[in-house]
């Protein structure tokens, strides 16, 4: 087993990326960028392993090498992730004077740049593309590659990741998380090829949003909307990933509606009767709440909001 065999989905990236490493034709710079939460960073990663892994040109994961990088030790490897949700320019700066330095252990050395959207110094990072160190690469991960500066990701080779299939979802939490094939393939159902955004969930949680859902639209009055929306609210309810889940039930409502394959959700009979039309506009306002949510809006009101739009 070797760390690209690990991975699952990007069987195309993982390929191109291993001939690269075979004929030793890197790129200076590599832009991976794609849905948030498919496995980007671990394609990445597992791409810096193998240009120092001393045993395996796909990485075994377990030498000394392998295992510096996978510690973030790594005296030629730089990690860079966003502090206080930004890459700041000290950062840079510092990785600026350590690239000035000869490799220590390897032949190359590499960066790995993470949420490379959130970087505030482009300017300094644009100077270092284009006059790159020798024997330098760069790989920058984002799911946002549109607000990186044009003339930044001219200067990349571009890597695009597409979601993950249901399979491979399902796969991931059978193989990562234990869960049993049942239970994985209705989640994988929901997670709209990312496994980062469904990982954090749970069977029982989904159940209750459904549960919940079912009967609120079934006949709810004022107080029942009133009363939910409250609960809803609550920071250990975790309001974000509720509303993640409802948007996820109605575009899988969409998408079973205009394709005529049906919902897979299972359970989502609140889904059942609902017009496509009526769908559309509804996906309309759970967008705009959920969009509400990152700030600090009454996070109550919003629900209460959203669930009388629904049953109406």
């Amino acid at each position: 087993m070797t760390m690209w065999s690990d991975i699952f989905g990007h069987k195309r990236q993982i390929e191109e990326m291993r001939r690269a490493l075979e004929t030793g034709r890197l790129h200076n710079a590599y832009l991976f960028s794609g849905l948030a939460g498919i496995g980007k960073r671990r394609v990445a990663e597992a791409f810096v392993s193998a240009l120092f892994c001393v045993r395996s040109p796909d990485a075994c994961g377990t030498c000394a090498q392998c295992a510096k990088i996978k510690n973030r030790s790594h005296p030629d490897a730089f990690f860079i992730e966003p502090k206080t949700e930004k890459i700041l320019i000290e950062q840079v700066r510092e990785l600026q004077q350590e690239l000035k330095f000869h490799p220590l252990e390897g032949t190359s050395k590499v960066v790995l740049m993470d949420d490379a959207d959130m970087l505030t110094a482009a300017n300094s990072l644009l100077k270092v593309l284009e006059e790159p160190p020798q024997r330098t690469h760069f790989i920058l991960v984002t799911a946002f590659p549109h607000k990186l500066l044009p003339t930044i990701r001219s200067r990349c080779q571009k890597m695009v990741f597409s979601p993950l299939t249901a399979s491979d979802v399902s796969g991931y939490l059978v193989a990562e998380k234990g869960m049993d094939g049942k239970e994985a393939g209705r989640l994988a159902g929901l997670s709209e090829g990312s496994i980062g955004s469904i990982s954090e969930l749970e069977g029982e949680f989904v159940d209750m949003v459904i549960e919940r859902l079912n009967t609120l639209l079934a006949g709810a009055n004022a107080s029942d909307i009133i009363a939910l929306a409250e609960t809803w609210a609550k920071e250990n309810e975790q309001p974000h990933l509720i509303i993640d889940l409802i948007m996820r039930f109605y575009r899988d409502a969409m998408y079973g509606r205009s394709t005529g394959a049906g919902s897979s959700q299972g359970g989502a009979a609140f889904l059942e009767r609902r017009s496509i039309s009526k769908l559309e506009r509804d996906l309309r306002s759970i967008s705009g709440v959920r969009d509400a949510l990152a700030t600090t809006a009454n996070k109550q009101l919003l629900f209460e909001q959203l669930l009388f739009t629904l049953t109406k």
